[in-house]
């Protein structure tokens, strides 16, 4: 059984990757489930439980902790946890604070990953999407991480596959629960006249924060996990927050994706 939280489709396509390596069978959207009030599963005896979902300013989403916090396990008899963050670049102390918050649930995690995927988080200054090479050169070595922890994960051995990075107590212990506290904010988003109404910007959100009204036009409201998925989603690229994400294009890893979950 894998969780999965994804805005943009990177944790998706990682999620779907280990699935398909480790016959792993149930994939459960994180948001989902948190929308459905949905914390009893079940695991079965020979089944491995996994968490991915991707770093938001080198911290764990939010969404997640909550989702964790509530999750209810039956089954568990020691069987292979694992988690498996996506990020632009560098994780922090992510996988010192997953340890923690899997042990609160009494589940022990000897298995803890990252995989850099390209970059989504466009909205301050400073912050861009990757170069088109350097996409590429992203999922290629992805490609090949997704493959070595899957075969880490069936022979139960840990591997080095983990991009902490530099500077981790300013980056996770004091940049992150600013980034909480102050940055996930909806009220700088914006939609221009390129708004199409076609409505794939709610049906992306993963938390509902998104209606239209009755222009079919979206409106946020205040539970926003900064995701992003609605921004990058838009077809026509029509909307913005505030003036950081002008210009600087928008990814997805599903382009064909309407929802992009």
């Amino acid at each position: 059984m894998i969780f999965y939280f994804s805005g943009t489709g990177n944790s998706r396509w990682v999620a779907r990757g280990l699935a398909q390596h480790l016959s792993e069978s149930t994939l459960v959207d994180i948001a989902a489930a948190l929308r459905a009030k949905q914390h009893d599963f079940s695991l079965q005896p020979t089944e491995m439980l996994g968490f991915v979902f991707p770093i938001h300013s080198w911290g764990i989403p939010p969404l997640v902790r909550s989702f964790v916090d509530s999750l209810k396990i039956s089954g568990y008899a020691q069987q292979r946890v694992f988690g498996v963050f996506t990020c632009g670049d560098e994780c922090g102390y992510s996988n010192i604070d997953f340890k923690r918050l899997i042990s609160a649930k009494g589940l022990t995690c000897r298995h803890i990953y990252s995989v850099q995927m390209p970059n989504t988080y466009i909205c301050m200054s400073g912050f861009k999407l990757d170069t088109p090479e350097l996409e590429t050169a992203k999922m290629v070595r992805a490609e090949v991480d997704v493959q070595r922890i899957s075969d880490a994960l069936r022979a139960d051995s840990p591997i080095q596959q983990y991009h902490q990075g530099r500077y981790n107590f300013l980056k996770s212990r004091l940049i992150y629960p600013g980034f909480i506290r102050f940055a996930m904010d909806s009220r700088p988003f914006r939609v221009d006249e390129r708004c199409v109404s076609c409505g794939r910007c709610e049906r992306s959100c993963p938390t509902g924060n998104i209606t239209l009204d009755a222009q079919n036009r979206p409106q946020w409201a205040r539970h926003c996990v900064q995701c992003l998925a609605c921004l990058h989603h838009c077809p026509t690229q029509a909307i913005d927050y505030g003036k950081h994400t002008q210009g600087k294009g928008r990814y997805t890893r599903f382009a064909s994706d309407t929802d992009g979950k």
